[in-house]
């Protein structure tokens, strides 16, 4: 699997030439960890939902939690794809921090939303996994200069930002009210009423914070 880039990771996995039993051990992972929790799943429930057994499941990963970062380690790696041009050349195009703050939340939310079931398993397992905790931070550390110096470092965007923030600092600020929103709609979903609306403020908060007023 070495293509890492992609919006829908159940359409990209479809694509990879990797053994039908292993694919389906991921897909029957990346549902029942999603429904049930990495603590809450058994291999013997893994094996029964993808039609093998469970020493098929030891064959392609060694322990559970190995199957379960071979599951998130590429969402995790697209949530902010530093790699690809398509995404950091969209980035280098905007002349203000409103338009860009509302393309980075629209595009990143639209990958969110679309693999929603993955990201409920990052969330749960964040604050409990350190391997989990480890690869998100990791992500965010070497992505922040990349996306940083791709867009809000260049001119006319780096006059206006707060001088005294960094990269990271933005980055986290970004990714943080994302989450917390993503957050809200999975398990306080009555609160949220209005998408549209709701990205919005977001767009305007994110926008505040981190421009010269």
């Amino acid at each position: 699997m070495d293509n890492n880039i992609f919006l829908n990771y159940r359409e990209w996995l479809a694509e990879q030439k990797i053994p039908k039993g292993k694919r389906s051990v991921l897909l029957a992972g990346l549902d029942l960890f999603s429904q049930y929790g990495f603590n809450g799943t058994s291999t013997a429930q893994i094996a029964t939902k993808a039609g093998t057994s469970q020493a098929t499941i030891f064959k392609y990963f060694k322990t559970k939690e190995d199957l379960l970062l071979a599951i998130i380690q590429p969402i995790i790696k697209n949530l902010l794809p530093i790699y690809q041009k398509d995404f950091l050349n969209s980035l280098n195009k905007f002349t203000t921090v409103k338009d860009l703050i509302h393309f980075f939340i629209r595009d990143r939310y639209h990958f969110v939303s679309v693999n929603m079931d993955a990201f409920i398993i990052i969330f749960s397992e964040f604050l409990t996994n350190k391997k989990v905790r480890d690869l998100f931070m990791q992500l965010i550390t070497a992505s922040a200069p990349k996306i940083s110096g791709a867009a809000f470092m260049q001119n006319p965007l780096k006059k206006q930002i707060r001088p005294e923030l960094d990269s990271l600092t933005i980055i986290r600020t970004i990714l943080g009210q994302m989450i917390i929103y993503l957050l809200q709609q999975k398990y306080a979903p009555k609160i949220t009423t209005d998408l549209n609306h709701d990205l919005n403020l977001i767009e305007e908060q994110i926008t505040r914070a981190i421009s010269i007023n």
